[in-house]
């Protein structure tokens, strides 16, 4: 098997961000606006539009204009079955080794907690289709 790995660093380095994760979160539903982004998030307009970019360069998200708004949306959607699963590994691990998520490892909201809340928003999103 050849493995790119250096693609794959890239890949998941721009993935590494919560921010960006929210934003995928959000796209889950199909394609939004940044204000739209903005209002699902809670983040600033500077730093969706930012964030947006990165996933752009990076070929996770596209853009289509319509009349005066630039709407984004996942080129590949399967990215979302990519975190569920990057969800459910975490909550194992998490659940194996309960002292990885000691409340000195925290920033926020832990990252299990953050990715359930993902995943039933994803659910939730799939179901209504």
């Amino acid at each position: 098997m050849d493995i790119l790995y250096r693609q794959i660093a890239v890949f998941y380095r721009s993935l590494a961000d919560e921010n960006r994760l929210r934003i995928l979160t959000s796209l889950a539903e199909g394609g939004r606006s940044v204000s739209e982004i903005v209002e699902q998030t809670g983040l600033s307009q500077p730093l969706v539009s930012h964030h947006l970019k990165e996933l752009k360069n990076n070929l996770i998200v596209k853009t289509e204009r319509k009349g005066s708004f630039v709407f984004y949306e996942l080129i590949e959607p399967t990215i979302l079955d990519l975190l569920r699963l990057t969800n459910q590994l975490v909550i194992e691990l998490s659940e194996k080794n309960t002292s990885f998520f000691t409340p000195e490892n925290k920033r926020g909201v832990p990252f299990p907690v953050m990715m359930k809340k993902m995943s039933r928003i994803m659910n939730q999103s799939l179901k209504e289709k």
